[in-house]
């Protein structure tokens, strides 16, 4: 076989053009550079103006010294201060766990039952929207104002028509529940014995619930966030509620987790700017111990 040979043919070009394609080549950035169209827009989109807060939202935010972290009862009074709202305000507890959201067995779900009602409603003994499956006490239930669960409600909830906050059941309908699952498990409303809503005796817990009895679940940020009552409630009291809330995260603290647990704590009215909490001042002090 003989050797390929290979011809190189040169296109001429024009001078003109020749000239015309190297000045163009001139005015093009090099690699690595910019032109001054792409960095002006880029300065546009960097320099974008800050989130502008209300007048009130700024007034309120002088209040308090974001560097500080305040006792539990300062807290509650400055939180209160900034709870200026034309209506009774919320004060929330926000509680950053020194959790890994990775972790299976990092996680805090338990039950809690509060000193005193966080909301009006239950202050003014109005029960929460609880649907209710019983076999037994199911007079005594209704009395309480509580909606009893039926074969009806069954097919209700399988059709997607869902008007309740939680389900409460006992161990005997449990099998028909089950096959709702799909349905209950992503909202939240399946009823586990974890979390107190799969009980032997419905009516004591609806008892407990309609005097504070709330559920503790950790966020995956991992984060807990819970109302520990009205503006409106005393200082005293929004303490006591805090207390119980705090004295039960630690108590579910999983075996064997020796890093700390809780990595700060925020106090924050509706509306309002949060205020920075002490992790150790969350407890009664001696003077409301002996009044409580």
């Amino acid at each position: 076989m003989g050797k390929i040979r290979t011809k190189v043919i040169e296109t001429a070009i024009e001078p003109e053009k020749l000239k015309q394609i190297e000045e163009l080549e001139k005015s093009l950035p090099s690699a690595g550079e910019e032109s001054e169209v792409a960095i002006s827009t880029k300065e546009k989109k960097v320099s974008r103006s800050p989130k502008q807060r209300s007048r009130r939202y700024r007034e309120l935010l002088s209040l308090i010294d974001k560097s500080t972290a305040y006792s539990a009862q300062e807290a509650i009074e400055i939180a209160k201060k900034t709870a200026n709202n034309r209506f009774d305000a919320t004060i929330e507890t926000h509680i950053n766990l020194g959790f890994s959201p990775t972790k299976q067995e990092h996680k805090i779900r338990t039950m809690v039952t509060l000193p005193y009602p966080t909301t009006l409603e239950a202050s003014q003994g109005k029960s929460i929207k609880i649907l209710v499956f019983a076999s037994k006490d199911v007079a005594k239930i209704k009395n309480l104002g509580f909606k009893i669960g039926t074969d009806s409600t069954l097919k209700e909830i399988e059709e997607g028509k869902i008007n309740f906050n939680k389900i409460i059941a006992d161990s005997s309908w449990m099998p028909k529940l089950a096959k709702l699952a799909k349905v209950l498990g992503p909202k939240g409303l399946m009823p586990n014995p974890k979390n107190g809503t799969l009980v032997e005796n419905p009516l004591v817990t609806l008892e407990e619930f309609s005097k504070g009895k709330t559920e503790l679940r950790m966020e995956t940020s991992p984060i807990i966030h819970i109302s520990i009552g009205k503006a409106s409630l005393e200082d005293k009291k929004l303490l006591e509620n805090l207390t119980a809330i705090i004295t039960a995260v630690r108590a579910a603290k999983p075996e064997g987790f020796k890093k700390e647990l809780i990595k700060s704590i925020y106090l924050s009215a509706t509306m309002g700017p949060s205020v920075k909490v002490d992790p150790q001042t969350v407890q009664l002090p001696q003077s409301l111990e002996k009044e409580s």
